[in-house]
């Protein structure tokens, strides 16, 4: 299986797409707008500092990595790097379960604490 490349607008012609298929119309130009929209909103959430929680996706914050030295790995001379924000990811429990290929979110969550008697 060959790994294919998603673009906006590859995201913009499955909106399109799944909007047709549920009876709608939607111009590729909304769809587009649509698809801008949603990055724009969560880069400048990002940019502010907030968390954005995908449900079902997983969750995207910002952290700060501060000054380091590090070193040239042609020269080995010793570099400065400065602190900088950098964004993370975290998988939802259900994204990871389904790349580890197991079925669902059931296999990757804890079980159930057993209740008390009345």
């Amino acid at each position: 299986m060959a790994a294919t490349v998603v673009t906006r607008d590859v995201l913009a012609e499955e909106l399109k797409s799944w909007v047709e298929d549920q009876g709608g119309d939607m111009p590729m130009t909304a769809a587009r707008e649509e698809v801008r929209w949603f990055f724009t909103h969560i880069s400048e959430s990002l940019t502010c500092g907030s968390e954005v929680r995908i449900h079902g996706f997983g969750a995207f914050r910002t952290m700060h990595r501060p000054a380091r030295t590090a070193r040239n790995p042609r020269t080995g001379d010793s570099v400065k790097v400065p602190a900088r924000r950098v964004v993370r990811f975290a998988p939802s429990t259900t994204l990871s379960a389904a790349l580890k290929g197991t079925r669902g979110a059931t296999a990757a969550k804890k079980p159930a604490a057993k209740k008390a008697p009345k």
